[in-house]
């Protein structure tokens, strides 16, 4: 079974904290089972109040926080912002916590090798809270052959992290997202499905402006669907859309529409 969440990032990041009430009634009114925010739209003191929300609208709630683990001076409080958000995560009922890496001109392997000890620590944090910590990529982890990426899966134990493969990015990054997918399947927890007009668009800053509802662009959704339904287990799919030029309510409408009609 394949159930649908809504990343509520499509509303327009300066929006979401004080208007999240009513765009998780919106996000349900459209059809989704589960909802996506970034921690940073949530006041962390009203915990019970957001629980109860998304207890009461039927929706799991996942949440997704990024963080720059190769700047060795903030690691320390980084980390310490991390476990508040895992007890937050904990309070809301939170299965997996999607964690997105950082970019920066000339990331190097040893950057992700020291990045690495950081995702071990915040994996045994989760682990110990019942949660899944699940590393959502971009494009950058792809650069060099791929080094990245290999070395994050060599320096992490399946156990400590999983995976929440954005198929659009890897798409933008010119990894075929289904072979991706078979290589690193017995990781993956759940998918994030972005979709792209244009692929492979250099410089990487502009690929963001190349964001538009599923269905409408590049990204071969159908064949991804078809492997992941294929295996006989339950998924998660997000859809997760940057920016859009429609109204967002238009959007997630389009978006949510498009995966189901993926059943088909």
């Amino acid at each position: 079974m394949v159930k649908i969440a809504c990343q509520t990032i499509v509303f327009g990041n300066p929006t979401i904290k004080d208007n999240l009430e009513k765009y998780a009634e919106t996000v349900k009114k459209t059809g989704y089972d589960g909802i996506e925010i970034g921690i940073r739209h949530f006041y962390q003191e009203k915990a019970e109040h957001y629980r109860e929300l998304f207890e009461k609208l039927g929706l799991q709630p996942f949440i997704h926080l990024g963080g720059d683990f190769t700047d060795k001076d903030s690691v320390k409080a980084q980390l310490d912002n991390v476990m508040n958000t895992i007890k937050f995560s904990k309070k809301l009922g939170v299965p997996c916590l999607f964690m997105s890496g950082s970019f920066r001109e000339g990331k190097s392997l040893e950057n992700y090798i020291y990045e690495a000890e950081s995702y071990r620590v915040i994996g045994k944090a989760c682990n110990d809270e019942g949660m899944k910590l699940c590393y959502h990529n971009h494009d950058w982890e792809f650069f060099n052959n791929g080094e990245g990426m290999k070395a994050l899966l060599d320096n992490v134990p399946p156990e400590l992290m999983k995976l929440v493969p954005d198929v659009g990015w890897l798409e933008q990054a010119g990894v075929p997202s289904v072979q991706f997918l078979k290589d690193t399947i017995d990781r993956v927890e759940a998918l994030h499905f972005k979709e792209f007009k244009k692929l492979n668009v250099t410089p990487r800053a502009n690929a963001t402006a190349e964001i538009t509802e599923l269905g409408n662009g590049l990204v071969p959704f159908r064949e991804i669907y078809d492997y992941i339904t294929s295996l006989g287990r339950d998924w998660w799919i997000t859809a997760e859309q940057d920016q859009t030029s429609l109204k967002p309510e238009e959007a997630v409408r389009i978006n949510y529409e498009y995966i189901k009609s993926l059943e088909k």
